[in-house]
């Protein structure tokens, strides 16, 4: 059982309770250095196990790697984990660069960067 407080989002009749304590998993896959996918991967599944279930990322996060991290540990637990992505940052020369066209929501939540 988890001790972490929680919110709720949404409107009536659709609504979703999150730990108002998330992960933010940019380090996970060397936002600010090297990186042990191993290390990651058991950081992820300890946060489950303690009921940090909101977790925030994004597509250009270790170019698109911490999204496949964070995928295969979901893959291998089914517990209800919220993901948090943002989009729009484009990671290329001579960049970084923004670009918060509508057509980036589908690519980023699809998880294409």
């Amino acid at each position: 059982m988890s001790s972490i407080p929680t919110i709720e989002f949404g409107v009536p009749g659709d609504k979703i309770t999150v730990p108002r304590i998330g992960l933010g998993a940019m380090t996970l896959t060397g936002g600010y250095g090297s990186f042990d996918i191993v290390e990651s991967a058991a950081i992820l599944n300890r946060a489950i196990d303690i009921g940090c279930t909101f977790w925030d990322t994004a597509d250009s996060y270790g170019f698109g790697a911490n999204e496949k991290l964070l995928g295969s540990v979901l893959k291998q637990r089914s517990e209800n984990v919220f993901v948090a992505t943002k989009f729009g940052l484009i990671m290329e020369n001579p960049g970084p660069d923004f670009d918060g066209d509508f057509s980036k929501v589908f690519k980023g939540v699809g998880g294409s960067p």
